[in-house]
């Protein structure tokens, strides 16, 4: 039992350095317009099925690179043979980068539980091609994505309104 929870923690920690990165790429100023609640259930049911590769990664700031930082245990990326230090290139021949925003997007949406995606890493000055089939979202990582978007956006929203608020009284 202590072994489970032990994992359990590790695979939590790990949810929430992925919860941070993806919070990351959602894009500086953004804040959702939605209330809370229905931010919440929309949330919800859009990320249901979706699905999960478990990486944990960094963006170079100035080559704009992700790089695997570590591999989850017991994750398809693991499975698959994704490895801490591969630099991803492409995702399903799509290369990584603000001009393939659009493509990528689209990629990105078919991503669901049990789909298959092929990234394109540098692994050690080497192209390799790594199959992985997607995994269902833990549910770790379903609420820390939720919970890092709603502290991060509507925190904002809420602060925004009030200095808003304040303008209003003055």
């Amino acid at each position: 039992r202590g072994i489970n929870t032990m994992r359990t923690w590790k695979n939590f920690a790990a949810s929430l350095a992925a919860a941070m990165a993806f919070a990351a790429h959602a894009g500086d100023g953004y804040s959702c317009k939605a209330e809370a609640q229905t931010c919440l259930n929309e949330m919800t049911a859009k990320l249901k099925g979706r699905g999960w590769v478990g990486i944990e990664m960094d963006e170079d700031e100035k080559t704009k690179a992700l790089k695997v930082t570590r591999v989850v245990e017991d994750s398809p990326a693991k499975a698959a043979g994704l490895q801490a230090g591969d630099t991803l290139v492409a995702l399903n021949g799509v290369k990584f980068g603000d001009e393939n925003q659009t493509e990528l997007k689209k990629v990105k949406e078919t991503m669901v539980s049990g789909a298959t995606v092929t990234y394109t890493v540098n692994r050690s000055g080497k192209e390799v091609l790594v199959a992985v089939k997607l995994g269902e979202l833990p549910p770790a990582v379903l609420h820390q994505w939720i919970g890092q978007h709603m502290m991060e956006h509507h925190a904002k929203a809420q602060m925004a309104a009030k200095t808003e608020m304040d303008k209003a009284k003055k």
